[in-house]
């Protein structure tokens, strides 16, 4: 397997961090089509993808109208986990942003995850010395914040829950931040459970230092936790 590589350019308004994050679970598909690991091959056997965390890192914010080149390669599995690895360059091959990825295999049915290489989903891995490392623990801070949020059916994707790009959307509401304005430096997410179409989010959200920490509860079972941070 090669790395994937795909050009595109930034809409005349900027790069929202929802759209970012498309961008990289389209590559991400696109990349696996020749192998039939695409989701939609997936739900013909049962199961689907799920992301587990994300990991970005921004030396700057790309700039609206801009031809930038996204690249991206799977790493080596790990215990059943399949990271993935992003790295987005300029027109002259400079960095401008960098992300890593952890993504399951879940049964469609149990909604359990499963072993994706027993079940032969299985992606040759790469390694380019361009990887950053693998997303860790999102960085908890106390919250003063916090807002009521009811999942919309125009958020849910082919999988039947909210879709991992929304979550940002989400966010960003809460505490007054737009990428396309603000620009964004670093980004942490863990998804620990799935949100349905009616189901009732607490939001909660604080920031020390620059650093934004915003977390989804649904009842008394986490969704999501998410460190921000913005700057150009």
């Amino acid at each position: 397997m090669e790395i994937y590589q795909r050009t595109f350019t930034v809409g005349p308004e900027g790069l929202s961090t929802r759209e970012l994050f498309r961008l990289l679970q389209d590559v991400a598909g696109e990349q696996c089509a020749p192998l039939h690991l695409t989701g939609p091959d997936l739900e013909k056997k049962g199961l689907m993808w799920v992301i587990i965390k994300y990991r970005v890192e921004a030396e700057r914010w790309p700039r609206p109208g801009e031809r930038l080149c996204v690249n991206t390669w799977p790493g080596r599995a790990r215990h059943g986990m399949m990271p993935r690895f992003y790295s987005i360059r300029d027109t002259a091959g400079a960095a401008v942003l960098a992300a890593s990825s952890v993504w399951a295999v879940v049964d469609r049915q149990t909604r359990a995850m499963v072993n994706g290489e027993e079940l032969g989903v299985t992606l040759p891995a790469l390694e380019t010395g361009e990887e950053i490392r693998l997303p860790g623990a999102v960085r908890r801070l106390e919250t003063d914040g916090s807002a009521a949020f009811t999942v919309p059916a125009d958020y849910l994707d082919e999988n039947g829950h909210m879709n991992n790009t929304f979550y940002y959307t989400v966010a960003e509401r809460c505490i007054g931040r737009d990428a396309r304005r603000d620009g964004l430096r670093e980004a942490a997410t863990e998804h620990l459970s799935e949100a349905l179409c009616g189901d009732g989010l607490t939001l909660r959200w604080g920031e020390r230092d620059g650093l934004w920490y915003i977390l989804g509860e649904h009842g008394d079972k986490p969704v999501f936790r998410m460190n921000l941070r913005y700057g150009r």
